[in-house]
């Protein structure tokens, strides 16, 4: 999935759930004056709207996330979401390796690298896709085969 298709999947999710973000409205004064040069005013309080998240909204909304993971990397802060896993950076030792073509020694330095840890919610999804697999497998096994049908006419 990339990024426009996770945008349209969370704009549709939000739809499905009604979850709408506060509009406020603005006060409004309105001043009547008669022909006689009384005037008065009326203070219209407008409510609170709710209205849809838009498409650009969720895109700006992920575009922060995203510039806040990645700032927070920067600084070698790990980001833990409960349930959903834990994003760090792993440091790497600097090692010595032999070319295969060559024969050549190669150090390659030290460094650090992302590293990302599953939460339990992802495991169990990886193992409902898994067994939605074995479904899908015991299903095709269990339906006859044209050639099976020919023998038993």
């Amino acid at each position: 999935m990339n990024r426009n298709e996770l945008i349209k999947n969370v704009a549709n999710l939000l739809r499905e759930n009604n979850v709408k973000k506060p509009v406020s409205m603005p006060k409004q004064v309105l001043r009547v004056s008669d022909d006689e040069g009384n005037k008065k005013d009326f203070v219209l309080q407008k409510t609170d709207k709710r209205v849809l998240y838009t498409v650009e909204d969720i895109d700006a909304i992920i575009g922060a996330c995203q510039q806040v993971i990645c700032d927070s990397l920067k600084r070698g802060e790990p980001i833990s979401i409960h349930g959903f896993g834990k994003l760090e950076l792993k440091y790497h030792k600097p090692t010595s390796i032999k070319h295969v073509e060559t024969g050549e020694k190669l150090t390659i330095e030290e460094r650090y690298v992302p590293k990302f840890s599953f939460g339990n919610d992802l495991r169990l999804c990886a193992k409902i896709y898994e067994l939605s697999l074995e479904d899908k497998a015991m299903a095709e096994e269990s339906i006859p085969s044209i050639d099976d049908m020919e023998e038993d006419l």
